[in-house]
C-alpha cells in the first residue's frame, strides 16, 4: 500500500501533470456507480484543478469551484495520465481533460476509493508529529502497541505498515513494545525518528524514481525489505506478524 513517501512523490508529480487542466468528462467504474458517478460528474465538470497534495494516506485534488476529489489507493490503486483518451486497464475512475489528456485510477482488485469533499481527518499528520503529540496519545492508549499506535489513521496520517517498521528501527523500539511502558527520553528519539524516516524516504524516492504516480518501492529501506537479512546494524531481520501484520525488526530493538 502506497504510504506517506510515495504518496508526496504521486502528488508533486501529478500537480505538474495535471494542474490548470480543465475537466470535462467524468467515468466512474467502481462500486455504487451510479449515485457516485453524478456526485462526480456534478463537482468536477467544468472545474480546473488548482492543486494536488497529500492529505494522510489520500491524494487531494483541490478545485477552482471550491470541491475536492479525494483518492484513497487501498492497496493496489495508482494513478495513469496519458496525452490523448484511452481505455487504463482496470480503470475505476477516468477524467478527461479539455486538452484531450486524460486522468484514471486504476486498482486490479477495485478496492481504490474515492469521495468528493470528504471531511477534514482530526489526526495529525505523520510529518508534523511532536513529542507532546506522542506523549498525549500514549497517555490515552497506553496499552496499544506502538506499531499499532503509528498505524492508525485515525490518531496519525500517513504511517503504513512498512513506514512504521522503519521509524521503529531507527528508534530502536520493538514494535511489540506497550507505548505506556516507553519512558520520556525515549518517545524523544521516537518524535525525531518519524519525520527523518519519512524524509529520507521522499528524497530517495525522488532521486530513484522521479515521475511515479503509482507502485511500491521499497529497495532502499533498512528492515522492511524481503531481499535484505541483514540490518545495516548488522542484526538478523526477524519477520513476524505483529498485531496482525507482517512485521520486519531485528533485536537491536529494546522491548518496553
Amino acid at each position: 500500500m502506497p504510504e506517506l513517501p510515495d504518496l508526496t512523490v504521486f502528488a508533486e508529480n501529478l500537480e505538474r501533470l495535471v494542474q490548470a487542466k480543465k475537466i470535462t468528462v467524468v467515468s466512474y467504474q467502481g462500486k455504487e456507480r451510479t449515485i457516485l458517478e453524478k456526485e462526480l460528474a456534478a463537482g468536477l465538470i467544468a472545474a480546473q484543478i488548482k492543486g494536488v497534495a497529500r492529505a494522510g494516506k489520500q491524494i487531494c485534488f483541490s478545485l477552482n469551484n471550491g470541491n475536492r476529489l479525494y483518492v484513497h489507493l487501498m492497496l493496489t490503486g495508482g494513478f495513469v495520465v496519458s496525452a490523448r483518451p484511452a481505455p487504463a486497464e482496470f480503470a475505476m475512475l477516468t477524467i478527461q481533460f479539455d486538452d484531450d489528456s486524460q486522468m484514471a485510477v486504476t486498482d486490479p482488485k477495485g478496492w481504490a476509493k474515492v469521495a468528493l469533499n470528504a471531511g477534514n481527518s482530526s489526526a495529525v499528520d505523520a510529518l508534523e508529529v511532536t513529542v507532546d503529540h506522542l506523549v498525549a496519545l500514549f497517555a490515552k492508549k497506553p496499552k496499544t502497541l506502538v506499531k499499532a499506535l503509528l498505524v492508525d489513521q485515525n490518531l496519525i496520517g500517513g504511517i503504513g505498515n512498512a513506514y512504521a517498521d522503519e521509524i521503529l528501527w531507527e528508534a530502536r523500539i520493538s514494535p511489540k513494545s506497550a507505548v505506556g511502558r516507553i519512558p520520556p527520553e525515549v518517545i524523544s528519539v521516537l518524535a525525531e525518528s518519524i519525520p527523518a524516516v519519512l524524509e529520507k524516504a521522499i528524497a530517495c524516492l525522488r532521486e530513484r524514481h522521479p515521475g511515479i504516480i503509482s507502485g511500491e518501492f521499497r529497495e532502499f529501506l533498512a528492515v522492511h525489505n524481503p531481499s535484505c537479512k541483514i540490518s545495516p546494524g548488522g542484526s538478523r531481520i526477524i519477520k513476524e506478524q505483529v498485531g496482525g501484520k507482517t512485521t520486519y525488526y531485528t533485536d537491536e530493538q529494546r522491548l518496553y
